[in-house]
C-alpha cells in the first residue's frame, strides 16, 4: 500500500465526539440539579464539558452541594446515569462510516477525560464498540485535559511523533490540551458553536465533511 498521508494516527476524543454523551450527560445532570432544587446559570454549563469525573464531581461539591457527601452523591448518580446511558448512547452520526473509512490508514487511539472503569462498562454494556487501537483514560495520566500529556501520551504509546498526529475534539478543554501537544486539532460541532471552536485548526460540522482527500493533504 502506498503511503500517501503526512499524518499517521487520528486520537479521537470520546464524549460528543465518538458517542452522543454529552447530550445524555446535561439532560441527566439537568435532572439531578432539579431533585436538589438547583437552578444553573446559562453560564455555568460550559463548566462540565471536556473535564474528568473526578473534577466534575469536585466543582458539583465545591459550587453547589457543599454540604452532600461526595462520596454519595457519585454513587448515586452514577446509578442512574448508566441506566440513561444503557437506554440512550449511540455513535455520533457518521461516526462509524467515518471510522470504517480511515481505519486502514491510520493508527488510532482514544483519549478520554473518563474514568477506564466507565468507557469499559460502556462497550459492555451498550451498542458501542471498542474498535480502537489504544485507549488512554484519567487513570493513565497524571494530568487530563487541558493539560497536553492525555495527547502526548496517546502519541508515544502509538509510537508516531505527536506532529504526525490528527486530534478530534469538541470541547474547548479538549482543544486545548490537543493544542498543547503539539498535534493537528479538527473540531466537530457536536458540543459548541464553530466561535467557541475557533483555535482549533479545521473546524467540521459532520464526519462527512472528512474525505480521504482532504486527510491527506493536512
Amino acid at each position: 500500500m502506498v503511503d500517501l498521508f503526512q499524518k499517521k494516527a487520528m486520537l479521537f476524543d470520546f464524549d460528543g465526539v465518538v458517542v452522543n454523551s454529552e447530550q445524555i450527560y446535561e439532560e441527566y445532570t439537568r435532572e439531578q440539579f432539579l431533585h436538589y432544587g438547583i437552578q444553573i446559570p446559562p453560564s455555568d454549563w460550559s463548566l462540565f464539558k471536556g473535564i474528568s469525573t473526578d473534577v466534575f464531581f469536585k466543582l458539583i461539591k465545591h459550587r453547589y452541594l457543599p454540604d452532600v457527601d461526595i462520596r454519595e452523591l457519585e454513587e448515586a448518580w452514577q446509578v442512574g446515569l448508566r441506566k440513561k446511558i444503557r437506554e440512550k448512547l449511540a455513535y455520533t452520526p457518521y461516526f462509524c462510516h467515518f471510522y470504517e473509512k480511515i481505519h486502514p490508514y491510520f493508527k488510532t487511539a482514544l483519549v478520554t477525560s473518563s474514568r477506564r472503569s466507565m468507557i469499559e462498562w460502556i462497550f459492555q454494556n451498550t451498542i458501542i464498540e471498542n474498535v480502537f487501537s489504544l485507549i488512554i483514560t484519567s487513570d493513565d495520566v497524571k494530568n487530563t485535559k487541558p493539560h497536553a500529556e492525555p495527547y502526548v501520551t496517546a502519541a508515544q504509546k502509538l509510537g508516531v511523533p505527536i506532529e504526525q498526529c490528527i486530534v478530534i475534539e469538541d470541547s474547548i478543554r479538549g482543544i486545548t490540551s490537543g493544542k498543547k501537544s503539539g498535534a493537528f486539532i479538527i473540531a466537530i460541532t457536536t458540543s459548541h458553536s464553530r466561535e467557541e471552536l475557533k483555535d482549533a485548526d479545521l473546524i467540521i460540522d459532520s464526519w462527512n465533511e472528512l474525505s480521504l482527500e482532504k486527510l491527506w493533504m493536512l
